[in-house]
């Protein structure tokens, strides 16, 4: 399955498509509707409670919706991946493994708020990396920083990504004050006509309900299972991160640096999600950086039957708990 993957083919979109329609099959064996809480963001309960309200078959199209969702930002990241040179030859295995590791946990092949983040981060990166050869990107720096402030309004943990972007920012290129000052401006003009709305509507007293942030860790599921699902997700990364570092000096300027982008993305997925009600669900946030450093491990790798194993390892551990219907807690009893 890795060799498919291997190099850069023109057939990638439908080599993906099949792959997903293995992995994610269990999306459309039991669709449902998402649950809502007060802990999601405005703009993702007024999206979601819009659809509900259009099909009794809802729960079929937030099925159809993740899936195609799934595939094109596994699509993009292999076009983004290719394009910026992140290896020294083109491939497709980061669309492959963010396909793989989205699926080692049922609730990151539902509908929820970090799925559209992931959009988001996407959309970031191909920002970050394109401004390396900008002369002026003032106007950019405002629409990145609008995009984030929406973003909140889908996920209120995603505010750390306006650190992780100023950070980025300045690691990519030479920034000044004023740029900064400029995405600012964008991240906090959202909330700016949010604001006016109320104050118009005598709602004022709303805001204060409208962005849930709780600290909370993670306990719901077997820790054999979860640990499972960790040494899947940290061996690979583990290795690739290895990898990298070892190629490291082969690349050119602007991709070293890029890698450090994805590794502070890496740091600041891992923490934001423990500001919501479902860690678990928020931690989808981890799977684009994640992708690119398992991409790595199985890309690097000269001991072939390594790579293959794991693959295949996570492909049987995949089937053995999404189509258990469980999350694990058939097969791996607490």
């Amino acid at each position: 399955m890795i060799a498919l993957f291997y190099k850069k083919s023109p057939y990638t979109p439908i080599l993906l498509l099949a792959f997903a329609a293995v992995v994610k099959l269990p999306l459309f064996l039991s669709p449902s509707l998402p649950l809502l809480d007060q802990h999601d963001g405005i703009l993702f309960r007024v999206i979601t409670e819009w659809i509900v309200a259009q099909t009794p078959a809802a729960p079929l199209l937030f099925s159809f919706l993740t899936f195609i969702m799934l595939v094109g930002q596994a699509i993009y990241l292999n076009y983004f991946f290719n394009r910026h040179r992140m290896t020294s030859r083109p491939t497709d295995l980061p669309g492959m493994a963010y396909l793989l590791c989205s699926s080692l946990l049922p609730a990151w092949s539902t509908w929820s708020a970090p799925l559209l983040i992931n959009l988001l981060v996407l959309f970031l990166l191909a920002h970050l990396f394109e401004s390396y050869s900008l002369s002026d990107i003032r106007k950019p720096l405002f629409n990145r920083g609008l995009a984030i402030g929406l973003g909140v309004f889908l996920y209120p943990p995603s505010l750390l990504l306006a650190i992780w972007f100023v950070i980025a920012v300045a690691i990519i290129r030479r920034v000044r004050l004023q740029e900064i000052l400029i995405a600012l401006l964008g991240l906090l003009t959202p909330f700016y006509f949010l604001v006016i709305v109320l104050f118009w509507t005598d709602q004022l007293g709303k805001l204060s309900t409208l962005f849930s942030l709780s600290f909370s860790f993670p306990n719901s599921l077997p820790a054999v299972w979860i640990g499972g699902l960790l040494f899947i997700l940290i061996i690979p990364f583990l290795i690739g991160f290895y990898h990298i570092q070892d190629q490291v000096r082969k690349m050119l300027i602007q991709v070293r640096r890029g890698w450090t982008v994805i590794f502070i993305l890496l740091l600041t997925g891992f923490f934001s999600p423990l500001f919501s009600a479902t860690p678990f669900t928020g931690w989808m946030v981890l799977l684009i950086p994640l992708s690119v450093y398992h991409a790595s491990f199985y890309y690097y790798t000269s001991f072939r039957i390594f790579p293959l194993l794991f693959f295949w390892i996570s492909f049987l551990f995949v089937l053995l708990n999404q189509y258990s219907g469980s999350g694990g807690k058939v097969i791996f009893a607490p």
